[in-house]
């Protein structure tokens, strides 16, 4: 009669079979290996983590050592009686080749009549009677139930002979009692975290396939999974193309999905599997989330059940109470959902819509209101969001992320969708595209085809009054009053809009010339950014506040200004692009006003190209071509400086900025009369219709101050360059008032040394000294060199006369300004020392002080210090001794 019930599966007592090529998992048998000494070891995961695999490898490795015996049990969920399981034992001990005792055996063989305790007795006293360790490998130990566990496997921990070691693989090891083990440092736990491949495991067994960058892609999908890379390892085997095959696998693959069903999700309770499936709609969530969107509660007990499956439902680290899905464990969840319940598909994605808006989440509303297939929906998101209003709130990347979802069907037919998409293309600089939308927009409402509301007038508004700052154009009585009503009803209800509005009423008083005003609304601004901690509303007041400080002439403040922008942009938005390009162009024009080339042409880089794609307004670009123009001149020559301007202005014209294209051009006018072009440069003027009469203050037509001041400096240089002194004299006369009346320090300067200039043309050198030295001295105080340079033809004569005449208030900073002239004439980056200022270098090569240097010079002590600071300030050294220092490295000593 046999020992045993021949019903018994003589496959439970076996290792699986591999019937493909597995990874050979060194570390991970190396640590089993350390803790044999223990009574357990507990490898604790979800399905798909190799549990079975490498006990398996492991029982291989402990059978080729020949020291040790390996008994082996698979369990399954029908495994729920402790008798039985108690026989299996029994029955997995005589086949690895431990002796039960004949004289223990029953007259009628083992049978799961007797008591479990008798079993697990005998089981025991044949291991303690073993001669070798013995290892009992127990698989897939989580179907198990608690009577099982009490009645078998504790007392097995519990009295474990010296020579025996279990390896228990479970799902999890919640149910079991361990911690009497783990007090006693007689358990060892091996976790998913542990069991999973790790970069160099799944390197090791794809390298002959993929690339580093797929196996990196292969490492963030999977996260290390082994039964996903294992099922990435076969489908690319062999194949021509395996970045194909993987870009389709995910969790839709049929073989990871069938995978996931059949072991993971068919093998929960219903309520657990209908809780994951309604959770695979989210990239992430909470127990509230979680609730809200499933339409009932208890998302957190759900959760503390489902504990096992971490890491396929893993806890955030950076965010308490916070869960993510396995991205291909979610997708495979959300195709079995979309299978085979796609009502309920919809209705979880209309719950957290809903949700994710009354959290103010805009983004994420409305991605789910997409995939319930209800696009109305997600554009009422949108505009219950705020509309423009998130522009203000939170810069551009949540629109532009909104409005990249939304069908252009929506786009069409809400106006203040279409107000969005024209928001967009201005600030990618497609002004005529975004005109073209307001305009149209604007038609419809004119024509009431929708009824208008102040969000909608608003929204125009704000368009309009980008529209008009981009263009340079001053703000229409419908606009202007539109922002006012707006202003005065933001106070009560969004004062994060309030510094919005302050701001473009900044930047029109700016390009106005009503810096006192700008100033004052600038304040108002940063006082309610500030409020409102927006960093980002804050920083372009600053901006806004140096091109003012700028154009008054305070260029020290101005570059105080731009710091502060230089410091928030490294600290708070490194990389906003936009922002960048802003402050690139501003601080090339500082150093390019320092004569600084090098350092201004590399901050500008390809800088028409940048303004093309990037985010702009008119006196950022009329700064950036202007620069940009001016310094090509300088290096390059005339052909290029004018070939640079045509390209510029193929880019204006295209999107209608008529008022940058004026600019542009009288700039070229300026480089032709200084290359002694003059006829050339009537007929430019001409042909775009500049003249001084066109920009008095009676003209109905208001222009950008920054547009006065080229135009007017354009047509002055010409007439100079015509001989028509007395005209550009009487011009000039009265921009000089108006640019005084206004504070322009910038213009009134520019237009006082070119009135100097042509008085001096005249022969009145005492009126023409007494107009060139206040200028003079503006230059000095702050620093300036191509404010004078630049009008090279034109002001070399007066200065030369001024420099041997009997004046002596300017007559040292002259001198130093016609070494410059003399020296730029060739152009070049390369920064070069003016005469009087390797004078200054060789005296103090010597040693000496300033006082001494002063006296041996016969100049002032003031003087030597302004021409130390600049030695310094081209050497790039902080003191005098290094001065020396790298003069004599340079050749200059």
């Amino acid at each position: 009669m046999p020992d045993f019930p021949a019903w018994l599966t003589p496959t439970k007592a076996s290792p699986p079979r591999q019937q493909v090529s597995v990874l050979h998992r060194e570390e991970l048998l190396r640590q089993l290996e350390l803790h044999l000494k223990l009574k357990l070891t507990v490898l604790a995961a979800p399905a798909g983590y190799g549990k079975s695999t490498l006990l398996t490898a492991w029982q291989e490795y402990r059978k080729a050592r020949g020291d040790s015996t390996i008994v082996w049990l698979t369990l399954d969920r029908d495994d729920d009686d402790p008798a039985l399981i108690a026989l299996y034992l029994l029955y997995a001990a005589e086949q690895a080749g431990l002796s039960l005792g004949h004289s223990a055996i029953p007259v009628n063989g083992w049978s799961a009549e007797m008591p479990p305790k008798t079993l697990t007795g005998v089981f025991l006293a044949s291991v303690t009677a073993h001669e070798k360790k013995v290892i009992l490998i127990l698989d897939n130990a989580n179907s198990l139930t608690e009577e099982v566990i009490e009645q078998v496997l504790t007392p097995l921990f519990r009295y474990a002979p010296h020579n025996m070691h279990v390896a228990l693989a479970t799902r999890s090891a919640e149910t079991m009692s361990l911690s009497s083990l783990r007090a006693q440092g007689e358990l060892y736990e091996m976790n998913a975290d542990a069991l999973k491949f790790t970069p160099f495991e799944q390197a090791s067994l794809l390298k002959a396939d993929l690339n580093k960058a797929l196996m990196k892609e292969v490492g963030q999908h999977t996260q290390g999974w082994p039964v996903a890379v294992q099922l990435i390892k076969s489908a690319i085997t062999d194949h021509r193309e395996p970045a194909k095959v993987l870009a389709m696998f995910s969790g839709t693959n049929r073989d990871i999905r069938d995978y996931i069903d059949e072991h993971i999700i068919g093998r929960l309770p219903s309520h657990h599997r209908e809780f994951l499936l309604d959770a695979s709609v989210l990239p992430e969530f909470d127990c509230i989330t979680a609730d809200a969107i499933r339409g009932a509660s208890g998302s957190a007990q759900l959760l503390q059940e489902l504990g096992h499956l971490t890491p396929l439902v893993r806890p955030m680290e950076d965010r308490e109470g916070w869960y993510r899905l396995h991205p291909m464990f979610r997708e495979a969840l959300h195709r079995l959902l979309s299978a085979r319940a796609p009502k309920r598909l919809a209705e979880i994605n209309h719950a957290a819509a809903r949700h994710f808006m009354h959290d103010g989440h805009i983004i994420r509303a409305i991605r789910h209101a997409l995939d319930a297939n209800a696009p109305e929906t997600a554009a009422d998101i949108l505009e219950q969001a705020g509309g423009i209003l998130l522009w203000n709130r939170e810069g551009m990347s949540r629109i532009r992320k909104a409005h990249e979802l939304l069908p252009d069907a929506i786009v069409a037919k809400r106006p203040r969708i279409g107000l969005l998409r024209a928001l967009i293309f201005l600030k990618d600089g497609h002004l005529n595209d975004a005109r073209h939308i307001y305009s149209r927009i604007l038609r419809q409402k004119e024509k009431g085809e929708f009824a208008p509301t102040p969000l909608l007038d608003y929204d125009l508004a704000v368009i309009a009054a980008t529209l008009a700052v981009y263009e340079g154009t001053p703000l229409s009585e419908a606009v202007s009053t539109n922002l006012v009503d707006a202003l005065n009803r933001f106070e009560q209800e969004d004062k994060q809009q309030v510094g919005f509005v302050y701001t473009i009423l900044c930047v029109f008083n700016l390009q106005k010339g009503f810096y006192d005003e700008a100033r004052r609304v600038a304040e108002l601004a940063i006082s309610h950014f500030q409020e409102q901690s927006s960093v980002f509303g804050e920083t372009y007041i600053h901006v806004h506040l140096g091109v003012i400080a700028t154009a008054q002439g305070k260029y020290d403040q101005a570059h105080d200004c731009y710091t502060k922008v230089q410091d928030s942009q490294r600290r708070h938005f490194i990389d906003d692009k936009d922002l960048r390009l802003v402050l690139n162009i501003l601080l090339a024009e500082w150093h390019y006003e320092k004569d600084e080339l090098a350092t201004a042409e590399r901050l500008l880089g390809n800088i028409n190209r940048r303004l093309e794609t990037g985010e702009a307004w008119y006196e950022i670009y009329a700064t950036g071509y202007t620069l940009s123009t001016a310094i090509t001149y300088r290096t390059r020559g005339l052909a290029a400086c004018l070939a640079l301007g045509d390209e510029a202005c193929t880019y204006i014209r295209r999107e209608g900025l008529k008022r940058l294209n004026r600019l542009v051009m009288a700039n070229q006018v300026a480089y032709l009369c200084q290359e002694g072009k003059t006829a050339r440069a009537r007929k430019l003027a001409q042909a775009h219709n500049l003249s001084f009469t066109g920009y008095r203050e009676n003209t109905n037509v208001p222009h950008s101050v920054r547009e006065v001041y080229a135009v007017v400096r354009a047509l002055a240089v010409l007439c100079l360059a015509e001989g028509r002194t007395g005209e550009v004299v009487e011009q000039l006369e009265y921009f000089i008032a108006a640019a005084t009346e206004r504070g322009e320090g910038r213009a009134v300067n520019k237009y006082e040394l070119l009135t100097a200039a042509a008085i001096f043309q005249t022969g009145d050198l005492e009126a023409a000294f007494e107009k060139l030295e206040p200028v003079i001295a503006f230059v000095r105080k702050q620093g300036l060199l191509r404010f004078v340079l630049d009008e090279m033809p034109f002001i070399t004569p007066i200065l030369e006369a001024y420099a041997v005449s009997d004046k002596k208030k300017e007559q040292d900073h002259v001198s130093y300004l016609l070494n410059h002239l003399h020296e730029s004439r060739d152009g070049g980056t390369a920064p070069k020392l003016s005469k009087r200022e390797q004078e200054v270098l060789g005296q103090l090569s010597e040693g000496h002080a300033d006082k001494v240097i002063a006296r041996q010079l016969d100049v002032s002590e003031n003087t030597v210090r302004f021409h130390l600071k600049n030695i310094y300030s081209k050497l790039g050294v902080g003191n005098r001794l290094m001065a020396v220092n790298e003069a004599s490295k340079r050749g200059l000593l």
